[in-house]
């Protein structure tokens, strides 16, 4: 080598060559992971590409550091070092980086060779180089002082990505392409810094005392925080993963059965949930779409504890929780955390009805998101079920009660109610932070929170679907189309937090959803507006709410509705919470004043009208 690495007798440290083996293969690997975080890395064909390009640049490294390693044998193979001596790779260090060079090379041209390989498969693939890399870095000896293979924290880091890709236990190509921009990125930084480390003249670590234990603290939390972070993601997904297997059979329609009338149960199932003080069935039963055929949906119905008749049916419209079928509210353990009024309902003696919509739960290829005429049947025929199931006591009297998407469909279940179900008796209706108006929000473009990726692919791909004359390309980009379904089902309430932190981050790089004006295709506006909240059969009172910061669904959508229903002569009562969102909090401050609102219509007590009165919200 033209120049040492140390200097006898000075505390400086020198300018080292073999340092461009680490930082310039590492600029390329983060180069790489910041295509697939752009729309180039939305396709996954071009996402191997440049995994597979990122696997060269280790195998350039690994092959530079051995040629390194055997240059320095040849030109000073047995150097008496008056001073601290500096570790030589030895045959079996050279014999290690070599194998690490032929390992990735290799996983390389596997990747190149099989550009169309399952998700699955290719995350197994990834894994697989990086835990072979990483293990080759441990036998090495990742001895601090030898320039040439990988420090310790490098080598354990490719080691544990390695396992969390290879095992991952959620297997989309959004996570495909999430969880390999945080390794690429990750392990491009570590080569960067330990280049230039070595490649910039710094004091030695006797003059940086306090580095040393406080790099070992830093590499430690962040190995028990992704250590527990992963184990948090395993433990759900097992868990989840077994009991929606022992759920499947239940919601398999059953192949040959004939169509009977809308509200007819075709099988029920025990339901538990952990606290709820009621009597919970899971159902199947028969529903239909805005066009009179025949569908089949699931849902829940909960019963107060004993005999009981004539009892009022509270028909709940839920909000967003994704097309995949264990998103639908009857699959998941927990979704009595987001109905936190059910066991004041219950306590009050009332049915409580609760649909997953036709097309949910595996009864169909999703629900049909936000198409009013589709999904507002579905909540009358989940009442219609609720009476006609043993035991329930339901009557006839209904209130109708809908948060977010679930707030439209309430609406439109209201408005379908004296004509479609009859035999029911709509005493009220609520809607909490209603999505009434969906040519509004795309109007105002909430949807630009992580660029439309969050919410819209819901829309845009049941749109699709129910009006066939609708052309998607000429609404989403090229981008957007090529992972719509996926990210459509991905966004799960099912999905544990922990796990969709890095889908959210990998979202927010795929560029925009819309082409343009989402309202600018005339059909597609057409079909928004259409699906707007309808207008109130006469004498059925309104409850409407809606959060004050809301981000996602405007107040101001909520603030028009109010001075078009009191303009038809609807009576409203409207409640606005300053200071809340589109979130729990919201359902939380809410749902106990509804529940009395309905109790006192169902009772004929007198309730406020809000209609005259000063809205807090320009619109």
């Amino acid at each position: 080598m033209s120049e040492p690495r140390t200097q006898r007798g000075s505390n400086a440290r020198t300018w080292d060559a073999r340092g461009i083996a680490w930082w310039a293969p590492g600029v390329a690997v983060v180069v790489a992971g910041g295509l697939l975080f752009s729309p180039f890395g939305v396709s996954l064909v071009a996402g191997r590409v440049v995994v597979a390009v990122a696997m060269l640049m280790l195998a350039t490294s690994a092959a530079v550091r051995w040629w390194f390693a055997g240059r320095s044998a040849k030109t000073d193979p047995s150097a008496d070092h008056a001073g601290p001596a500096e570790p030589e790779s030895g045959p079996r260090t050279r014999r290690l980086l070599s194998v690490e060079a032929v390992l990735a090379a290799g996983f390389a041209v596997v990747g190149l060779a099989a550009l169309t390989m399952p998700v699955s498969v290719a995350l197994v693939w990834v894994g697989a180089c990086w835990l072979a890399v990483g293990i080759c870095g441990l036998l090495a000896g990742t001895r601090r002082d030898d320039v040439l293979v990988a420090s310790a924290p490098l080598a354990g880091w490719q080691v544990l990505a390695g396992v969390i890709l290879a095992t991952l236990p959620f297997r989309t190509g959004l996570d495909f392409t999430a969880y390999t921009i945080i390794a690429l990125l990750s392990t491009g930084a570590a080569m960067i810094v330990r280049g230039l480390r070595l490649t910039t003249p710094l004091p030695r670590a006797g003059a940086l005392r306090w580095w040393r234990p406080a790099a070992a603290t830093v590499q430690l939390v962040v190995l028990a925080v992704t250590v527990g972070w992963y184990g948090t993601v395993v433990a759900h997904a097992v868990g989840q993963d077994a009991e929606q297997r022992r759920l499947d059979a239940f919601y398999a329609v059953p192949q040959g059965i004939s169509p009977a009338a809308p509200g007819t149960v075709i099988r029920t199932s025990p339901m538990s949930l952990p606290g709820v003080r009621g009597t919970g069935q899971r159902i199947l039963y028969w529903s239909q779409d805005g066009r009179g055929a025949p569908t089949v949906s699931s849902g829940m119905i909960w019963t107060p504890p004993g005999p009981g008749a004539n009892r009022p049916i509270l028909n709940f419209a839920h909000g967003t929780v994704g097309l995949g079928a264990d998103c639908a509210p009857s699959r998941i353990s927990r979704i009595a955390d987001s109905m936190p009024w059910l066991n004041d309902a219950l306590g009050r003696g009332w049915v409580v009805a609760a649909t997953d919509y036709a097309g949910a739960a595996g009864t169909g290829d999703g629900e049909h998101y936000l198409v009013t005429a589709d999904q507002g049947r579905d909540t009358l025929n989940a009442a219609r079920a609720a009476r006609t199931l043993p035991g329930t006591g339901a009557g006839a009297d209904m209130v109708i009660y809908g948060v977010s998407q679930g707030g439209l469909i309430s609406l439109a279940a209201a408005a379908q109610s004296p004509t479609y179900a009859p035999e029911l008796h709509l005493v009220a209706d609520a809607a909490n932070a209603p999505a009434s108006d969906v040519a509004g929000i795309l109007r105002e473009l909430p949807p630009q929170l992580l660029k439309g990726w969050a919410v819209a692919p819901f829309l845009t791909t049941e749109y699709a679907k129910v009006y066939p004359e609708l052309d998607l390309n000429a609404l989403i980009t090229p981008a957007a189309a090529l992972r719509n379904r996926e990210m459509a089902e991905a966004a799960c309430a099912a999905t544990p937090p922990a796990a969709m932190v890095p889908r959210l981050i990998a979202a927010q790089g795929m560029g925009d959803y819309f082409k343009g004006d989402p309202l600018g295709d005339p059909g597609w506006r057409r079909a928004f507006e259409a699906n707007r909240a309808p207008d109130m059969p006469a004498g059925i009172p309104v409850y409407l709410a809606h959060g004050l910061d809301d981000q996602l669904v405007p107040p101001k959508l909520t603030a028009a509705l109010i001075d078009r229903y009191c303009a038809a002569g609807t009576r409203v009562t409207a409640q606005w919470n300053p200071g809340v969102g589109h979130d729990d909090k919201n359902e939380q401050v809410t749902s106990p004043r509804v529940l009395q609102w309905f109790a006192d219509h169902l009772a004929d007590t007198p309730t406020s009208n809000s209609c005259g009165q000063p809205i807090p919200v320009a619109h």
